[in-house]
């Protein structure tokens, strides 16, 4: 059995991986599974572009223009990540990070109603089961997850999260992270050490990559779009982009878990440059000249989240496991108010996985490989066992691995910060409200 108690701190840390090494020779003894599998050779990296889809970075992967994409399926696996409807982000994020689905896992939506009809975010304490972060990080791995659905209040970890709280559209991030006013907010980070020095990576925006706001400046969008709205999202997933760097270069953590939302915000505006203009009520007809400038837009933020991705995955070498996935894809559809780009149906149900590290085949897969699957094969490249509640099962592209089994991981309780409202939560419904996602 290989040592995985790696960079253990504190007392707590060496207790989980000594309950998790028992549960190894439980697994033994029971006879669940057939051994540890192979030797992890290095760290992961798993970062999530929601709403990427194929029909659109397929054919810019062979034009050239998506070259970290390009160069992960050149040296490991590529093609549809099998999604299950309804697709909504928070369901499919949370089964990515657990192999359960949403019935077992409970985050079945955005938010739940009241009888006042309001509307009441899910949050982490709704989540009933073991995370991928929480099962690596009581074996005693560093983790950190950077914007991960569902992370407020943040769990306490070996390691650092930064819940998707913290980019809202109200404050922005920066009156919960500095504290400047009064706070009846919660802390959005753990650990808390870790807030001043985010706030100060939101004072100094220094772009993370080399790459032109692809919205400034653009000409003949559709009438109807705003252009700094979709800036937005390109300078949000910079700053996420760069959040996650800084925790790499000082935790250098065994799991970092990342998830970029531009694509599917954006592509719900500009989806209408792909798809004939017929198709849509006659208030989102755009010209042909509208039509390309919306689909070139579209093309461009992909190659901004290529360059994003290779920011990252450029700090991990051939002994490490780096994987990218996308929760569903999209489709042409009329959604509220001026949304073009929907994921309603079937024609939408495939995302992307894209591979490479050790262990990892070569080539292009064409099906079969699903969200419940993400989580069971990252544990049996990192050596642990997979458990048998999990719905998904070790992805075949991951080659001559043995897995161990246990029956749950979902039985040590979950331990998170005490916390009220991050403030967050009605500029965060809004932002729902505008994507058609809350009435």
């Amino acid at each position: 059995m290989r040592v995985i108690a790696r960079r253990l701190g504190n007392d707590t840390q060496r207790r989980r991986a000594g309950i998790v090494l028992a549960i190894f020779a439980g697994a033994a003894l029971a006879g669940f599974g057939c051994g540890l599998g192979e030797p992890s050779r290095g760290r992961v990296l798993l970062i999530g572009i929601d709403g990427a889809t194929l029909r659109v970075a397929e054919p810019l992967m062979q034009e050239g223009r998506l070259p970290n994409l390009a160069r992960i399926a050149r040296e490991g696996v590529f093609g549809p990540l099998r999604s299950v409807q309804p697709l909504l982000s928070p369901r499919i994020w949370n089964s990515i990070a657990t192999g359960k689905t949403a019935q077992k896992h409970g985050i079945v939506n955005f938010a739940r109603e009241r009888e006042d009809g309001s509307h009441e975010l899910l949050l982490s304490t709704d989540r009933r089961v073991h995370t991928l972060w929480n099962i690596a990080s009581n074996a005693g791995f560093t983790v950190a997850v950077v914007n991960w659905w569902n992370t407020f209040p943040p769990d306490r970890v070996h390691g650092v999260i930064v819940s998707d709280h913290l980019l809202s559209r109200e404050i922005e991030g920066r009156q919960m992270l500095s504290g400047a006013a009064p706070p009846p907010t919660g802390t959005v980070v753990f650990p808390a050490e870790w807030q001043p020095r985010l706030a100060s990576l939101l004072e100094n925006e220094v772009p993370p990559v080399d790459f032109e706001d692809p919205f400034a400046g653009a000409e003949n969008l559709p009438a109807w779009l705003k252009p700094e709205a979709l800036t937005r999202r390109y300078r949000e997933d910079g700053t996420l982009t760069r959040f996650a760097l800084e925790i790499e270069r000082e935790v250098e953590p065994d799991v970092l878990m990342l998830l970029l939302t531009g694509i599917d915000r954006i592509s719900h505006f500009l989806w209408v440059g792909l798809e004939p203009p017929e198709i849509y009520p006659k208030q989102l007809r755009a010209s042909e000249a509208e039509r390309d400038a919306a689909a070139a837009a579209l093309r461009r933020y992909y190659e901004y989240t290529d360059a994003l991705i290779g920011a990252l995955a450029a700090r991990y070498g051939e002994d490490d496991l780096v994987m990218v996935v996308s929760d569903h894809g999209f489709e042409g559809g009329h959604g509220l108010r001026y949304l073009s780009g929907v994921h309603d149906t079937k024609k939408a149900l495939d995302g992307v996985i894209f591979a490479r590290g050790p262990g990892i085949a070569r080539g292009r897969l064409r099906a079969g490989v699903g969200i419940y699957d993400v989580t069971p094969t990252i544990l049996a490249w990192l050596g642990l066992p997979v458990a048998q509640d999990m719905d998904g099962r070790v992805a075949p592209f991951l080659e001559a691995t043995e897995v161990a089994a246990i029956p749950t991981y979902d039985g040590e309780p979950i331990e998170r910060i005490t916390s009220g409202s991050s403030g967050a939560d009605a500029a965060l419904i809004e932002q729902l409200r505008e994507l058609g996602y809350l009435e």
